[in-house]
């Protein structure tokens, strides 16, 4: 009979195949770990809205209403406004959201073409003291359910006019409201007025 030594080759395969697995398993769960440091926060369930584009023959008023889903808050947000027609294209980011005094400024703004022309008064006036948030006081810089955010487009040479008779015309307006800490789009709507 002949005598065979083979069990002791088995038992250091097996050791072998778990040390190569927990090796592997480390090596893994290090670089999973170093991305979940990268991963943004979830973006706010803004569950709708609805925009209106109210273009006067002095004034061009976007108006955005929160109607249900997450509160957001405002400097957690920016604005994008993309305006476009015949010989009109002009893209506008308004950022660093509330303003000093609630007011849009330039310093909001983080292209110079003028797009954007300033904040829409909760009393319905221009007046580019107001506040993008419309119940500013009472409110506390948050956009939540019931609440509505206003601003101008600027007509005119750095503008974008949505006017008929007016050369060269806008037919194009898309407003996009992004969520900056998840970098996600919470709003979005399109006007064809």
């Amino acid at each position: 009979m002949i005598q065979q030594d083979r069990a002791v080759t088995s038992v250091i395969s097996t050791i072998l195949m778990v040390a190569i697995v927990v090796i592997l398993a480390a090596t893994v769960s290090m670089f999973a770990l170093g991305f979940v440091e990268k991963l943004n926060e979830p973006a706010p369930q803004v569950a709708q809205t609805t925009g209106e584009f109210v273009v006067g023959p002095n004034d061009q008023a976007v108006k955005v209403n929160h109607i249900g889903g997450n509160s957001v808050m405002v400097k957690n947000i920016e604005i994008i406004v993309h305006a476009s027609g015949p010989g009109v294209n002009k893209k506008e980011r308004l950022i660093n959201l509330p303003s000093t005094g609630h007011a849009i400024s330039s310093a909001n703004l983080n292209e110079d073409n003028g797009l954007i022309a300033k904040g829409y008064g909760d009393d319905g006036y221009d007046d580019p003291n107001q506040v993008i948030i419309e119940d500013y006081p009472t409110d506390n810089n948050i956009w939540e359910s019931g609440e509505t955010i206003r601003f101008e487009i600027n007509s005119g040479d750095n503008g974008a006019d949505f006017r008929e008779s007016e050369s060269p015309h806008a037919n194009e307006l898309e407003v996009a409201i992004v969520h900056t800490k998840s970098n996600a789009i919470i709003s979005e709507h399109m006007f064809r007025p």
